[in-house]
Formats: C-alpha cells, sequence, structure tokens
C-alpha cells in the first residue's frame, strides 16, 4: 500500500473493507492513522517473529481491530484534555490486547502470511475457514 503524505489509498477494489458510509475522507483519515500507526511500532518491525501481512486490508478481522482501535485512539485523544492517563489507558486496554491476537503467530489472522512470500502464502491466496460452522434449522430457538 502506497500512498502520498496525507493521503493514501488502497489498490483498487479494496475501497470497501471500511464501511462504504464513512466515505473517502474517513477511509483516508483510518488508512493515513494506520500507516503512521503501524510504521511507529518498534516491535513490530523489530520481532521477525511477529507475522505481518503488507494486503492487511484483506484480512476482515484486522479491518475490524484496527478500525475499533481507531476509534478508541480517537476518543482517548480526545478524553486527554480531561483524563490525563486517557492514552495511556488505550495503549493498556486496546492496543496491547489486540496486538496481542493481531500479531500471534500462531492463531492470528496473518498465520498463513510472510512479510516476504506474501499474503495467505501458505495457502497459494485461498482463505480457508477457521471453524466447520452451520446455520441452525428455523426451529432453532436461543434458550431464555
Amino acid at each position: 500500500m502506497a500512498g502520498e503524505t496525507g493521503s493514501v489509498h488502497p489498490p483498487d477494489g479494496t475501497g470497501d473493507a471500511v464501511d462504504p458510509e464513512y466515505g473517502d475522507e474517513v477511509r483516508d483519515a483510518f488508512l493515513a492513522w494506520v500507516v503512521e500507526h503501524f510504521t511507529g511500532i518498534e516491535h513490530v518491525h523489530t520481532d521477525k517473529r511477529a507475522p505481518w501481512c503488507a494486503e492487511w486490508w484483506r484480512h476482515p478481522e484486522v479491518v475490524a481491530r484496527l478500525w475499533a482501535l481507531w476509534q478508541a485512539r480517537l476518543q482517548a485523544d480526545e478524553d486527554s484534555s480531561v483524563r490525563l492517563d486517557a492514552v495511556s489507558d488505550w495503549w493498556l486496554t486496546h492496543w496491547d490486547r489486540h496486538a496481542a491476537i493481531l500479531l500471534d503467530p500462531r492463531t492470528g489472522p496473518f498465520r498463513k502470511c510472510d512479510r516476504t512470500l506474501g499474503h495467505l502464502h501458505e495457502t497459494h491466496g485461498a482463505a480457508t475457514p477457521g471453524i466447520d460452522i452451520q446455520w441452525p434449522p428455523s426451529d432453532w430457538r436461543v434458550a431464555s
């Protein structure tokens, strides 16, 4: 993913990863934050065991987690004028918990990707379901 400062655009066909109702301006702000955030996190770069996928935007779980992180960070930045620990709390409560999952080489969403070999290199680019799951029959009800 390449872009000029202040404007980051994913390759064609990927714009739907972030809900289109937000529009290009919000999408671009989100993408710029992701790029800025991950280029500034030292342990993401230095720990070669931590998997990463250059095509992170092709992983719906990653997009959802990063979107949640971004939204929480915006709130923390806003709250920092009232609560001095708001940004610190974001790191501990939000980033550390999501990063542990995102960068887990055994079970994380990038586990089948490789920094050099690319997106889903282990499965030749084909996503495989994590678990077999079926839709319940129409007469199924949640027990109360």
